[in-house]
């Protein structure tokens, strides 16, 4: 069984990967079209995108360790329900530029710090 205590940060990973996924394939720029970035913010966007992927694997791997295999397959089913979620709700549209830039500053130290509580929490 999965800790509940990791459920949260997983929810928001999943969240911020759909958002990204959405940075990735052009929506975001469809649906504010004078959304601009910097340097570092797209650097930072970029890197959250590709690093979120391995911190899934590292928070699979390590919440199934001590479980048994289906604490890291609640785990993916809980990411999973955050980009459904993101998906489904018309979230997107309520995200103005200025916070969508700060989704993608902090997507990096956010994702960072979930993996970090899950991998210490499960480990």
């Amino acid at each position: 069984m999965l800790n509940l205590s990791v459920v949260p940060g997983v929810f928001i990973m999943g969240a911020i990967a759909a958002n990204l996924t959405e940075f990735a394939r052009g929506e975001t720029g469809a649906r504010l079209p004078q959304f601009s970035l910097g340097v570092t913010t797209l650097t930072l966007a970029v890197l959250s995108y590709t690093i979120v992927w391995f911190a899934l694997l590292v928070c699979g791997i390590y919440s199934s360790d001590g479980e048994g295999f289906f604490a890291g397959m609640e785990l993916l089913g809980v990411f999973l329900a955050g980009i459904c979620l993101y998906a489904l709700l018309p979230v997107s549209r309520l995200i103005t530029a200025a916070t969508q830039r700060w989704i993608y500053r902090l997507a990096l130290p956010i994702i960072l710090l979930s993996t970090y509580l899950v991998v210490s929490i499960a480990g």
